[in-house]
């Protein structure tokens, strides 16, 4: 009687198909990203108060002065908000990418460091002595806000030390962002503007989303993500470790100011039209870098699909936390974020 003789697979055959499966990763992971993006930006705008169908939509975005009623709701209400949660999420996907790597620390995120608090407050102090001032004029604010704000935390964390520790970088972080906030909060309490505008400051979100809140944000997340990928090579570099990267001949002081100009450029652009929303540029990072591994040419541009996916489906969620009423996006990224980040810190402290 014949007997059946099973080859068990080689050590080739392994690599070969572990090589073909990195090769279709990327791709995959783009496609279902963009997809989940695309279902994300119909069902935002298809949902309010009034259901609007799909082919709704569609005509009204197609076929301009088909829909009526229903194609002047989605035009000039509904659209700028989805596309102003996707714009402002893929610049906290991005600026958290580069800020992991030119502080070499996985906790870094614009929130934890500062830098929102930072932006945040110095606008609302303009909006609270210049109440007119709205559009492009508050980016420069946010943008210089959010600079002091982080050199401060990173000179607070470094101090007395040659490099910044993980859990000193967060403490530190923490203690100036919560600062800020209450400064913030001081603003909004002892002063006569409407709070129902200048709430959403607080945690941020795009309830209150404009054709110019889009036009404001989108050169600044442009802009961005042009810097970042012009910076790929070298932050690939840098993840190497900073002596390796010297080695490698890497200037990698010019290499962190250039990147901290880009970060501080991106999310000055979203605080000064959506607020401080919290953890997307700390939870999207380490999940793209887990699905499609640590090239910076290809984490980048997928860390921006997902930051804008992440906020898209958060603004969503927003809606059915307090039917008939809505809260900020960024109460909903926190909630997200939150668990996330002491799992990471936990991590961390294990490893360390």
């Amino acid at each position: 009687m014949a007997t059946a003789t099973v080859v068990a697979p080689s050590a080739s055959d392994n690599v070969e198909r572990q090589t073909r499966f990195r090769h279709w990763r990327t791709p995959l992971v783009s496609a279902v990203i963009v997809v989940l993006l695309g279902l994300g930006l119909l069902w935002s705008i298809a949902l309010g108060n009034v259901a609007i169908s799909i082919g709704t939509i569609l005509a009204a975005l197609l076929h301009p002065g088909s829909s009526g009623v229903q194609e002047l709701v989605v035009r000039t209400i509904r659209l700028p908000r989805a596309l102003l949660s996707a714009v402002v999420g893929a610049n906290m996907g991005v600026s958290g990418v580069l800020m992991q790597t030119i502080t070499g620390n996985p906790l870094a995120a614009p929130e934890i460091l500062g830098v929102s608090a930072g932006a945040a407050v110095v606008v609302v102090g303009a909006l609270t002595f210049v109440p007119g001032l709205v559009g492009a004029p508050v980016v420069p604010l946010a943008f210089a806000g959010g600079a002091a704000a982080g050199l401060l935390v990173l000179t607070l964390a470094g101090r007395g030390q040659g490099r910044v520790g993980t859990v000193r970088l967060a403490l530190a972080g923490f203690t100036i962002a919560s600062l800020l906030l209450s400064v913030t909060q001081g603003l909004i309490i002892f002063n006569d503007n409407d709070t129902k505008n200048v709430f959403f400051w607080l945690v941020g979100g795009v309830n209150f989303a404009q054709w110019s809140d889009v036009t404001t944000a989108l050169p600044w997340a442009a802009a961005g993500l042009v810097g970042a990928l012009a910076l790929a090579r070298s932050l690939d570099m840098l993840a190497l470790g900073e002596d390796i990267a010297r080695g490698l001949g890497l200037r990698v002081q010019r290499t962190r100011l250039f990147g901290g100009i880009v970060i501080i450029g991106l999310v000055a652009g979203s605080v000064a039209v959506a607020g401080p929303i919290t953890f997307v540029g700390l939870v999207v990072p380490h999940i793209i870098r887990r699905l499609v591994g640590n090239r910076h040419r290809v984490v980048l541009p997928l860390s921006a699909l997902g930051g804008a996916t992440l906020l898209v489906y958060a603004d969503i969620a927003s809606r059915f936390v307090n039917p008939p009423f809505e809260v900020p996006a960024g109460v909903v990224t926190a909630l997200i974020g939150a668990p996330f980040f002491i799992v990471l810190a936990r991590r961390q402290r294990t490893v360390a």
